[in-house]
């Protein structure tokens, strides 16, 4: 008798876009992914990157998901993990700065959305938005300290920076959680995502 597969993991079961071609942010090689995919490493340049469209599906639920997909549900433990040190490693350095903690926190749940919506890598994404506003040396010794990987801190600081090329995805949304933060009363913000566009609208819906 054939044994039976989870629905979710029979690839039998998946769409056509189930498996995708996503850009390397290093070199801009095309990677194949499949949507269950953690992350992979560039065929090209070596460089290991997360899925930019992650999709746990039944495993965000399912009690058996730990033996069905190991890998997955360890990669979306730790990120939620290091997001949450992070941010409490943040909250404490910017406890005289409240403002600079909320705009922080606002921006957080917005990249939430974003990367949601969008895809994108969360760890660079969240890492660099919960540090926007920290000073870079203060925020590479965080990173550090939360034994981070070496092309995950690099590629944060240089986000904070301001470097980067325009079309990478992490890029893009990260200047989305910018522009949604600024303040009324300038010069239109341009966004690089639908999503933020979106976001925007329904914010200024609710003044």
């Amino acid at each position: 008798m054939e044994q039976m597969k989870c629905p979710g993991q029979d690839t039998r079961f998946w769409k056509p876009d189930d498996i995708f071609m996503a850009e390397c942010p290093k070199c801009g090689a095309e990677i194949e992914f499949f949507k269950d995919d953690a992350r992979r490493r560039c065929a090209w340049c070596g460089h290991m990157f997360y899925n930019p469209k992650i999709e746990l599906g039944c495993a965000e639920w399912c009690q058996y998901a730990e033996k069905c997909v190991p890998d997955l549900v360890r990669a979306k433990k730790a990120a939620q993990n290091f997001k949450e040190l992070l941010s409490e490693m943040v909250q404490s350095h910017l406890t005289g700065d409240p403002a600079a903690w909320d705009r922080t926190a606002r921006g957080v749940k917005y990249a939430q959305d974003l990367l949601k919506a969008e895809g994108g890598d969360p760890k660079v994404v969240m890492a660099t938005v919960l540090l926007h506003r920290v000073a870079p040396d203060r925020a590479r010794e965080f990173l550090a300290e939360l034994e981070t990987e070496p092309e995950i801190i690099e590629a944060v600081l240089e986000l904070l920076a301001g470097r980067g090329a325009e079309r990478d995805l992490n890029r893009q949304l990260y200047k989305d959680v910018l522009a949604l933060l600024e303040e009324k009363g300038g010069p239109p913000p341009q966004f690089a995502t639908r999503t933020a566009q979106r976001l925007a609208a329904a914010a200024g819906s609710e003044k």
